[in-house]
């Protein structure tokens, strides 16, 4: 966890297999563009092929090291590489763990599954520090209650 004036971060947790996967489609990437260079194509797609090849390079690692979390005083701010997500403290419902193994921007299969928005709006994260990252999180939330390693509402659920 790193902290910020009043923001909080917390880099995502990675597993070694997507770390290997990662670098593996990132290297196979690389030669693909070198390749393109040392074959007997027009200059046009050798260009244009080993750009795709490299740009596709940079994002997959972009993903892998640019994931992480960032509680603030009434937002969690969740980055995955270019991509970035909003939630409102005060709309969340629900932490719990998960395993799920459906995209996400969490870079380990060791998750919080996020219930938000009366429960229509979920995301999943993987934060390295789970415990703190749920305590920050309550912190900010005082609608939550903490139980182990999830938060619920304490407010009864409107039907």
């Amino acid at each position: 966890m790193m902290q910020t004036d009043a923001n909080l971060a917390f880099p995502s947790k990675r597993d070694t297999w997507l770390v290997l996967i990662t670098w593996a489609g990132a290297g196979v990437e690389i030669m693909v563009g070198i390749i393109l260079w040392l074959t007997n194509v027009p200059p046009l797609v050798k260009v244009l092929g080993s750009l795709v090849c490299f740009a596709g390079a940079v994002f997959m690692v972009w993903v892998l090291y640019g994931t992480y979390y960032v509680i603030m005083p009434d937002i969690l701010i969740i980055r995955c590489g270019p991509f970035r997500f909003r939630v409102p403290l005060a709309e969340i419902e629900a932490v719990t763990p998960t395993r799920n193994p459906l995209s996400s921007p969490a870079c380990s299969l060791d998750r919080f599954l996020i219930q938000y928005r009366q429960s229509r709006r979920r995301i999943m994260v993987s934060p390295l520090d789970k415990p703190g990252f749920l305590q920050a999180l309550a912190a900010r939330c005082p609608h939550l209650a903490v139980s182990g390693l999830q938060a619920v509402s304490k407010a009864p659920k409107a039907r």
